[in-house]
């Protein structure tokens, strides 16, 4: 028996030794015990060292050295000790190692216990003197708990992780699809501005809406046409690329002379520039707007013409025809669609400019009797319109 514990003397002096740089060999799971009694210590030892990795220390300023060098799973202290109680040690404890606590004690300490468990720094408390399988038993439960927690917290960790993870591509997600609508957004205004440089609003919309338009009937709307004199022969003094900057920089003149009065333009026919008031909605001074579109239009020829006079240029000259009537516009076919308008009013607007003259504005019998002498014109005579009979016409001057 003498011989026995001598062995174990022997060991436990090794084990203490070597503790702190030896690896686990055993469950995996290390547990220490903090005695002042060196006998306890040993008896502990013997008790648990085939099931675990035994750490052991004399106070609780040793056993606090071994917690911060050793992940300890489960401590196990004795309540009355010199210096340092075992409800003193436990506290401590820094707050960031996660670990079971376990006291032995006598009855005599239940209370100081019992305000230990409570505040949370106590897993239990086994009395002295203990039983090595009661011991055995609540050790293997700590283990179980402290392992349990852990890979509680793991989990808990993985999960925010994760949930950080699929946060962070939501967030890169829904940048993607904010980038998406809004090359989405930018592409249907640019459409919509397209749209709407050909076809009026109104019927852009109705086009946008449902896929088609509608033609209507316009009871009064003023048709201009303005056409350049003699420019076949232009034409032919200009190098292409030089007639048609020149068309633009007239027409381009035209499209803000058309805006700035409310009239809607219709489109241009070679040198021809065709343009209406009074649709697609109604203007109750749809003939005036037309005659004041036209005598801007006849100021900026004569500026044009003085510029093109310096650069050695071809001078253009137009004729302006108006007439006032009724007609029918719309879209038609479903693809380069284009607004247009029909019927004996365009007809006739076009006949009033062909029997304009260069630097004219020939208006209708029509228009001008509803321009109301705001302008002042002269009487030309009558023109054998299809249809229409006789129609009388006057130049605005």
């Amino acid at each position: 028996m003498e011989l026995e514990m001598n062995e174990i003397a022997h060991e436990m002096d090794t084990a203490n030794a070597n503790q702190l740089n030896t690896e686990p060999t055993r469950s995996g799971y290390n547990i220490l015990y903090v005695d002042d009694e060196v006998n306890n210590l040993n008896s502990f030892r013997a008790a648990l060292r085939r099931y675990f990795n035994i750490y052991t220390a004399e106070s609780g300023a040793e056993g606090i050295e071994i917690l911060s060098k050793v992940d300890i799973h489960v401590v196990v202290t004795d309540q009355r000790m010199p210096n340092m109680t075992g409800v003193q040690f436990l506290q401590h404890i820094p707050g960031d190692q996660d670990n079971i606590r376990i006291i032995l004690t006598g009855f005599s300490d239940i209370e100081s216990i019992i305000e230990a468990i409570n505040t949370g720094k106590v897993y239990r408390y086994i009395t002295k003197p203990w039983d090595k399988d009661e011991l055995k038993i609540t050790i293997d439960n700590a283990v179980e708990t402290v392992m349990l927690r852990r890979n509680n917290k793991l989990l808990i960790q993985k999960l925010q992780l994760n949930n950080e993870q699929l946060e962070e591509k939501v967030r890169l997600r829904t940048i993607e699809i904010e980038k998406q609508k809004e090359l989405i957004a930018a592409a249907k205004a640019q459409s919509d501005a397209l749209l709407l440089n050909i076809l009026p609003d109104e019927i852009a919309d109705e086009l946008k809406r449902f896929g088609r338009a509608y033609a209507r009937r316009h009871d009064e709307v003023s048709v201009l046409f303005a056409d350049i004199k003699g420019f076949t022969n232009i034409a032919e003094l200009m190098t292409p690329e030089k007639l048609v900057t020149q068309l633009d920089e007239v027409f381009r003149a035209f499209d803000n002379i058309v805006e700035k009065y409310g009239l809607e333009k219709i489109k241009t026919i070679g040198d021809a520039y065709m343009c209406a008031a009074g649709l697609p909605n109604a203007d109750p001074n749809n003939a005036v707007n037309a005659v004041k579109t036209a005598r801007d239009m006849q100021e900026f020829i004569k500026g044009f013409g003085w510029a093109s006079k310096i650069q050695n240029l071809p001078v253009f000259e137009i004729r302006i025809g108006i007439h006032t009537g009724p007609v029918v516009a719309g879209v038609v076919g479903i693809k380069k669609f284009s607004y247009d308008i029909w019927g004996d009013t365009v007809n006739l607007a076009s006949q009033m400019e062909q029997r304009s003259e260069p630097g004219k504005i020939n208006i209708s019998g029509s228009t001008h009797a509803l321009i109301n002498g705001q302008f002042v014109c002269t009487y030309r005579g009558k023109i054998e319109a299809k249809s229409k009979g006789e129609v009388d016409m006057y130049f605005v001057e």
